[in-house]
């Protein structure tokens, strides 16, 4: 008797022992699978998910979503700031004042380095760019009828901001064609992440990245905050 007790006992702490391991296990093959489709995979990363950290076992279905949010969010971002900086390079700029008030012409910015030009724009000036992207990430997180990327909801999904999700002329666009734009979105924005690390990096450590060594208008700080130097 006191034998069998002993036995259930053992077999009752086993599987009290064993069940969460079970668990995690099951939740980890689970998020792998999720994973694995994903969009986003291809040569580059010899076509499987690039996640050396394993950052995809953080979390369930809506902390993938997130990451997925935030890296298309960064990318936009990334690739509008790239364009900005070549135009600044190129003095590429519009012509008169920025601020009368203050003496500041769009000339003297194009002739700065990128945070410099930033810190020489007013406090009001600053303001509006704030404005604007709070505006955006309000409407990204809160005012999707078709519901929050955690909830259900699509990653990266501005499309009820007219279209400005992937621009205009997709309804022309196919199933396939627009699954290609998405990727397509995806890998440039990468791609600009990584080229707005390496500028950041090349002003704060000069030489830091051979190609843009000794750039003429690399200078000033290497960051900044929203009213100033960081």
């Amino acid at each position: 008797m006191a034998l069998a007790l002993s036995h259930i006992g053992a077999a009752g702490f086993a599987h009290a022992v064993l069940a969460p391991q079970r668990s995690m296990a099951m939740v980890r093959s689970s998020l792998q699978m999720s994973v694995e489709t994903m969009e986003g995979a291809g040569p580059e990363t010899a076509n499987k998910v690039f996640d050396p950290l394993g950052l995809a076992t953080f979390g369930g279905e809506e902390t993938l979503a997130f990451f997925r949010h935030a890296e298309i969010k960064h990318g936009r971002v990334a690739m509008a700031a790239m364009v900005g900086f070549l135009f600044h390079i190129n003095h590429i700029h519009f012509p008169g004042m920025l601020s009368p008030t203050f003496g500041v012409s769009f000339e003297q910015l194009s002739n700065m380095g990128p945070f410099e030009a930033w810190n020489a724009v007013p406090l009001l000036g600053q303001i509006q760019f704030l404005w604007t992207i709070a505006g955006l990430e309000h409407a990204s997180e809160c005012l999707n009828p078709a519901g929050h990327y955690t909830k259900g909801g699509t990653p990266g999904d501005l499309k009820f901001l007219k279209n400005y999700y992937v621009g205009l002329g997709t309804k022309k666009l196919t199933a396939e064609q627009l699954a290609e734009k998405r990727i397509s979105e995806l890998k440039n924005g990468r791609l600009a992440m990584i080229g707005v690390a390496s500028i950041c990096a090349a002003i704060a450590v000069p030489g830091s990245v051979p190609f843009l060594a000794n750039a003429p208008l690399l200078t000033g700080p290497a960051f900044a905050l929203p009213f100033g130097t960081f």
